[in-house]
């Protein structure tokens, strides 16, 4: 067991963000929680209040959903997973790598389109003709980028000459359109809240343009599997916590 977990936090080393906010210095080995990279603010906050509340220390491991559960499926140490789709947590449940009655959807992501520095909120299909290139998460890695080219696809005219940056995940997409490395593209909602991204400069995407951005969390099985997991679930998904994701811009899991 101690090879494995050695084999598993060097497989997360590799690509993965850590961050361990709010972890007290009590000797218990803290919760270990994958979460997708759009998630990754509203994450830090809830950890925080619920070591607070419980004393348990909680590390985020942060990153796209795709490369976490490949991740996981490799051995990586992880108790409870925070996906931003809900194929890769049934998929690890058909892998017996995971509760089944753990699986549960804890929020429904809203995809922007975000153009900094114009004077008025951007029109997809004008943004399409007006720059040469669009960033967007690797839809095969990250469900908002596979929803950016969902988007893209209603315009095949309009979006046929654009030069796709697809970033790794969606913290990578909005730091190439942050930087000016690419003039606009398509990123959650909550990380132009989370940013104070000016109101002016995004433009939220209709629902109906791709499939639900649905995200799930599941268990992770293991023999040193966490026991605080199971509490850290229930209170994401309690109503006060829906409440504070609506304001961070998640739509509620029953709305």
């Amino acid at each position: 067991m101690r090879l494995r977990w050695v084999i598993g936090m060097a497989l997360l080393g590799l690509s993965l963000s850590i961050v361990t906010p709010h972890a007290h210095s009590s000797p218990e080995r803290p919760l270990i929680i994958a979460v997708a990279a759009n998630f990754a603010e509203p994450a830090e906050q809830l950890v925080a209040r619920f070591t607070e509340k419980t004393g348990v220390p909680v590390r985020l491991v942060i990153g796209s959903t795709g490369l976490l559960y490949a991740q996981i499926t490799q051995g990586a140490p992880i108790d409870l997973f925070l996906a931003a789709d809900i194929d890769r947590p049934r998929a690890l449940i058909a892998k017996n790598l995971a509760t089944e009655q753990s699986f549960a959807v804890y929020a429904r992501g809203r995809l922007v389109l975000w153009v900094p520095g114009i004077p008025g909120p951007p029109i997809p299909a004008d943004f399409m003709t007006a720059f040469e290139s669009a960033a967007l998460a690797n839809p095969l890695l990250a469900p908002y980028g596979r929803a950016a080219s969902e988007v893209l696809a209603r315009f095949p005219k309009k979006s046929e000459h654009l030069r796709l940056v697809r970033g790794q995940n969606i913290s990578a997409t909005y730091t190439q359109i942050a930087s000016g490395a690419v003039p606009g593209g398509f990123v959650a909602l909550g990380q132009v809240l989370a940013q104070g991204v000016p109101r002016v400069e995004y433009t939220m995407i209709p629902q109906e343009w791709h499939e639900p951005i649905e995200q799930a969390l599941v268990l992770i099985k293991g023999e040193e599997r966490h026991p605080a997991g199971q509490e850290f679930r229930h209170f994401l998904l309690s109503e006060n916590v829906s409440v504070m994701l609506k304001s961070l811009g998640y739509l509620a899991v029953g709305g």
